[in-house]
């Protein structure tokens, strides 16, 4: 209905709060967006929960948009932040991992113990890094910063519920490839750091 519709009218049905407009920008930017996003991360979910990330932010933002520059160099750049945010959130990540591969290496077990817990530790970090983004986010601050679930709620700007189902949501996944104790292993571990 909107194609021939310019960015410029599109953007200012937007700001008007209509579905068709945002509908038209989704299907003219979702699939460039997404390949330039898969360029830069290599990874198919991940590009796809950062594309939907953005254009749900483009969505709950709309009547409030202060676009200065043309909606396609707002759309590139709004995504080069995050994956900016990405590329971070990786590096703490990266960071966690490194503290619990350096308590093992600190702890004096014998060494198939040691390999065998850093192994288990390893692979149960990487199973929490393929859970969906937010997921993940929300997961690392109730686990490893210690934030109450209405922290997180108020540092993420979400609902309670939606921060307890997201925990709840992981744990399951987490579950269902790790036992408990390997869990517990890692939870163990974690509060000695």
């Amino acid at each position: 209905m909107y194609n021939s519709y310019s960015d410029e009218q599109l953007l200012s049905l937007l700001r008007d709060g209509d579905s068709t407009a945002f509908n038209t920008i989704y299907d003219r930017y979702s699939r460039p967006l997404y390949l330039y996003i898969l360029s830069k991360t290599d990874r198919g979910e991940t590009s796809k929960d950062v594309l939907q990330d953005l254009f749900a932010t483009l969505w709950e933002k709309r009547f409030t948009l202060d676009i200065h520059q043309s909606l396609r160099s707002y759309l590139y750049q709004s995504v080069r932040h995050k994956i900016i945010d990405l590329y971070r959130k990786d590096v703490t990540y990266r960071k966690y991992l490194q503290q619990l591969i350096e308590h093992f290496d600190a702890q004096p077990h014998n060494i198939s113990e040691t390999y065998d817990y850093k192994a288990k530790a390893t692979e149960v970090f990487e199973a929490i890094n393929r859970l969906p983004e937010k997921m993940k986010e929300i997961f690392m601050l109730s686990r490893f910063e210690n934030l109450s679930i209405e922290q997180i709620a108020c540092r993420l700007d979400l609902s309670q519920q939606t921060v307890k189902n997201q925990i709840s949501k992981a744990l399951k996944i987490l579950r269902t490839h790790y036992t408990q104790t390997d869990l517990m292993v890692l939870a163990v571990v974690l509060s000695i750091l």
